[in-house]
């Protein structure tokens, strides 16, 4: 799995996390949200860019952060 690191302008709510494929929210200073998670695949990626499109957000920024392992991304669960 990849891990990328999306912004976008304004401020998302936590709830939109789990719609957002589960992607971490943290708000920024700047006023800007930034998205952070592990992705299994581009189909994935071009899913959460689909909603932030469809929620007419301001897209920032996406940047590949690198590979995650399974153990990352299930804390050890599979």
């Amino acid at each position: 799995m990849a891990h990328y690191i999306i912004r976008v302008g304004g401020h998302l709510a936590a709830r939109w996390s789990v719609w957002l494929a589960g992607m971490e929210l943290r708000h920024e200073a700047d006023g800007t949200t930034t998205l952070s998670g592990a992705l299994p695949d581009q189909s994935a990626l071009f899913g959460v860019l689909t909603k932030i499109r469809d929620l007419n957000l301001p897209l920032l920024a996406v940047e590949r952060a690198g590979e995650t392992t399974v153990d990352e991304c299930y804390g050890g669960r599979q």
